[in-house]
């Protein structure tokens, strides 16, 4: 394997999926770095001002000397999880360590669901205090239309539109080899067999490894749960919680990126 990984995702959109089919793969193996702000703190100066309260956003533009050392830290046939939005000189970093750039996605309606789900369970999150006493109705409407800071007192959270706008970018400016969390997980999670060898044996070309038929099976066994962040894994469970509100703000927001990502074919859903 002769390359390191840069796997982005939008959060809650099988992140760690991905990893375990990737952990899988003859030569490659996690490298047991998330890039967050305490990661990164591991490669700042000493005598630096750098705060990690609760999970702040990266800061590329103040923090990009400190980010390149943690590019650099990992070897070929590891893989590195992020959740960031684009961004160019991030990706000119990745093509000059000769980086292949991974991209996981899911339909966005089941990772607001998702994450709607999980704002009421991590407590080290700066929405948890907002978000713990709320109702799963007004959650998802948040998580469709974004909520401002000046509502949650911490920081603010982007519609679903602004996050699919900002990751799908590594994809159409960065070249990012796509990966569905739908083909990949299987037919426990409502997805098909067949697909999910697919899927797997995708990502071995894409990273130029051979990978006999008894691997791939063996992962596609042993991919469905098992995380720390698993909750029911299932494709479609918008459809259990979305209300006709729901659906309405949903199209309103985001209903093009639907049709764009394939998940639909129109608005009429």
């Amino acid at each position: 394997m002769k390359y390191p990984i840069f796997l982005d995702s939008l959060p809650k959109s099988g992140t760690h999926l991905l990893a375990k089919a990737l952990s899988g793969l003859p030569g490659i193996g996690h490298s047991g770095r998330h890039m967050d702000r305490k990661t990164i703190a591991e490669f700042v100066d000493k005598g630096v001002e750098f705060s990690l309260r609760g999970r702040e956003d990266i800061n590329i533009e103040r923090d990009y000397q400190w980010i390149e050392r943690l590019l650099k830290s990992i070897p070929s046939g590891r893989f590195l999880t992020v959740h960031l939005n684009y961004h160019p000189e991030v990706h000119n970093a990745l093509l000059q360590m000769n980086y292949k750039i991974l991209l996981m996605m899911r339909d966005p309606r089941d990772v607001v669901l998702s994450w709607a789900d999980f704002m009421t369970k991590e407590k080290t999150h700066l929405l948890y205090p907002f978000f713990r006493q709320t109702d799963l109705d007004y959650r998802i409407m948040c998580g469709i239309q974004g909520v401002g800071s000046d509502v949650t007192q911490t920081r603010r959270q982007p519609s679903i539109a602004e996050l699919i706008s900002g990751h799908i970018k590594w994809k159409t400016l960065g070249g990012a080899f796509l990966v569905q969390f739908e083909h990949l997980i299987g037919e426990k999670g409502g997805g098909s067999r067949e697909i999910q060898q697919q899927a797997i044996q995708r990502l071995a070309e894409f990273f130029e490894i051979e990978c006999a038929n008894t691997a791939v099976n063996h992962i596609c066994d042993n991919l469905f749960g098992g995380t720390h962040t698993f909750n029911s894994g299932l494709i479609g469970r918008w459809r259990e919680r979305f209300t006709d509100e729901h659906k309405a703000l949903f199209k309103a927001h985001a209903g093009q990126f639907l049709i764009d990502l394939g998940y639909e074919m129109d608005m009429d859903w």
